[in-house]
């Protein structure tokens, strides 16, 4: 019988990666993995549109860590010790290989994230972990001599040396009531990586429209963001969006989500370039409608709502583009102003600000501070990541050096 009984809950990255570092440096040890649910790695199946954004080809530790809008300074010593670096050789180890985009994100070569389901459970299994799922935790005690008694959903009690929580990012504080119950503080739960509602009709019609490069910001603040825009039938959305939200997910809680958003969509050029290039267009085709000649990189359906925006008639010749009109069009071009009345989260994150406060954790070994033999990984400390796989990296980073340490190695 092993003297060491550890008890990971949650049964999402973080906690499966946990569970199979800490048995496979603890080959003695009796590991036991709880899921509330039916089904284990749930957000895993889903990320990534069904192809599971493993990480991101992010290999400096440092630079890795600037990613994340909660978490950047705590992350930045655990990045030196297991990075993306890492995972990549850990999954490839497995018998996965992982292959990068031209953005930075990495994805099994199969594109399926059943693959990295199968070599997490297969890797568990192999390292002896107990994997139980229907299994909720309804309430958890520090006992006086240390270790910890829990009781689960079928009011069995289970006892164990060391307790990890993995439970994932805090929507709600009922999520992080163990930990709270324990002698931990909560920071607020808010939303992060969301989509914006904007109900300007012109912008609507022209849901499906991408650019590659936008500059996004909001009016009031500090924060701006550029990069791939995605016009949807509510508003928009897109990398440069959701990273928005993600460092600004306090901020536009506080403005209960109800803001004017800049965009600039043509970031590459200054007001200055932008009037040589209609100045061209001017001189060069003089005869043909302004409505009908968009500079690149701006689509056709685009640069016609922007011009029609800036209140240019349809049958405007270039010759008859006044001075005036055309300093309405770059400031639409540079500056177009547009009502952001509410969110939508992004249907492949679920990503949360907030969670246990940083400040109780050491980071060396993901070991509370407050709680001796509690440990935690993954979202639900106040960690989160921006999009494109640096939240799963956080759940990998953390998993493994709380696995380490519970393991006594």
């Amino acid at each position: 019988m092993s003297s060491l009984k550890v008890i990971i809950v949650g049964g999402g990255a973080a906690g499966f990666f946990s569970a199979i570092t800490c048995a496979e440096a603890a080959r003695d040890a009796d590991v036991t993995l709880l899921e509330k649910s039916g089904q284990f790695l749930s957000k895993v199946r889903i990320s990534g549109g069904g192809r599971c954004n493993v990480t991101h080809a992010c290999f400096d530790g440092r630079e890795l860590s600037a990613r994340f809008p909660r978490g950047e300074r705590a992350l930045i010593a655990p990045f030196q010790r297991f990075q993306a670096s890492d995972t990549v050789a850990w999954f490839q180890s497995r018998g996965v290989k992982l292959k990068t985009e031209s953005d930075g994100r990495m994805f099994p070569i199969t594109d399926s994230s059943q693959t990295i389901i199968e070599c997490l459970v297969r890797a568990a299994e192999a390292a002896g972990v107990k994997l139980i799922c229907n299994r909720g935790v309804k309430a958890v005690t520090r006992r006086k001599d240390g270790g910890f008694e829990l009781t689960v959903s079928n009011n069995e009690t289970l006892a164990c040396d060391r307790l990890l929580l993995a439970t994932g990012g805090c929507r709600t504080p009922a999520l992080a009531e163990m930990a709270v119950s324990l002698g931990h503080t909560l920071e607020p739960p808010v939303p992060s990586l969301f989509t914006f509602h904007i109900e300007t009709p012109w912008l609507r019609e022209l849901a499906g429209v991408s650019l590659e490069a936008v500059e996004a910001s909001v009016a009031g603040t500090k924060l701006r963001e550029r990069g791939a825009l995605l016009v949807t039938h509510w508003g928009l959305s897109g990398p440069v969006i959701l990273r928005l939200s993600a460092w600004g997910a306090r901020e536009l809680h506080r403005l209960d989500y109800r803001f004017a958003l800049q965009l600039n969509w043509l970031p590459e050029l200054d007001e200055k370039a932008i009037a040589a290039e209609l100045d061209e267009r001017r001189k060069g085709q003089p005869a043909r409608f302004v409505v009908n000649t968009p500079i690149r990189p701006l689509t056709a359906r685009l640069w016609e709502r922007l011009v029609k925006a800036a209140g240019v008639l349809p049958d405007t010749r270039w010759a008859a583009l006044s001075r005036a009109a055309q300093h309405h069009l770059i400031q639409r071009l540079t500056r177009t102003e547009l009502l952001v009345t509410g969110k939508s989260l992004n249907k492949e994150e679920f990503v949360t600000c907030g969670g246990v406060r940083l400040g109780e954790i050491d980071f060396k070994t993901m070991q509370s501070r407050v709680c001796p033999g509690l440990y935690f990984a993954g979202e639900v400390l106040d960690i989160d990541g921006i999009t494109g796989g640096f939240n799963f990296q956080a759940a990998w980073t953390t998993g493994w050096i709380a696995g380490r340490a519970m393991a006594g190695v």
